[in-house]
């Protein structure tokens, strides 16, 4: 019996539309050339006891008047946060590529480092390049643990030891999944990260994820 093809769809690289066959031009952004072949994974038609939906709750029978936040002892962060890290963010840092994101991010990762462990996942440096750049920053406590990884499936696995207090992976555009047939940075590649990692860091882990911008302004590949 011949085996059954997978289904698939044509999805633009640039805007993300999806059609059912390939079009050399986009109908949606105009883009030529910008549609690439995606699988479609077939969705689930029911709900086992243990995925079935909450029952909706009175919003004030919701346990939590008060969220103990986590500094990030940078007075100024903490302020653009609203009090500090709430349990379970998921904070995307956004911006031109070589304005300081990462050097940012790795400063407030050595501040907090100090008090709880923290994981940095670089997907673009080598640990020599993030190691030269915590020690000009100051950045060497002994709860800041680093790693070079780009598989998302190895990330969760990492961010899924319960030690961690903060996670920071950078960046959005360079983490990818090798099941899809697309490039790093795709929308497909974008979507399947970012979603990822915002499960995990709803299980109350606080997540800061670098996202690099175009040219045109939008989250895309800086390449």
């Amino acid at each position: 019996m011949a085996k059954e093809r997978a289904r698939t769809r044509y999805v633009c690289q640039e805007c993300g539309a999806a059609s059912a066959r390939w079009m050399g031009r986009c109908p949606s952004c105009e883009q030529f050339n910008s549609m690439v072949e995606e699988r479609v994974e077939e969705a689930s038609t029911g709900l086992s006891a243990a995925t079935a939906a909450r029952p909706p709750m009175a919003v004030k029978d919701v346990v939590g008047d008060r969220v103990d936040r986590l500094s990030t002892g940078m007075s100024e962060v903490d302020r653009v946060l609203g009090g500090g890290i709430v349990p379970g963010g998921f904070m995307l840092l956004g911006g031109d590529p070589g304005i300081g994101k990462s050097t940012l991010l790795l400063q407030l990762a050595g501040s907090i480092g100090q008090r709880e462990p923290v994981i940095y996942i670089t997907a673009e440096e080598s640990l020599e390049q993030i190691r030269i750049r915590a020690g000009r920053l100051g950045a060497m406590p002994e709860n800041l643990y680093v790693v070079a990884e780009d598989r998302i499936a190895a990330i969760e696995t990492i961010l899924r030891e319960p030690r961690w207090r903060l996670a920071v992976v950078d960046s959005l555009q360079t983490v990818y999944n090798p099941d899809l047939e697309s490039a790093p940075g795709s929308v497909a590649q974008v979507r399947e990260v970012a979603s990822r990692l915002m499960r995990i860091a709803k299980s109350h882990l606080p997540i800061f994820l670098v996202g690099h911008v175009n040219k045109e302004g939008s989250l895309r590949p800086v390449a």
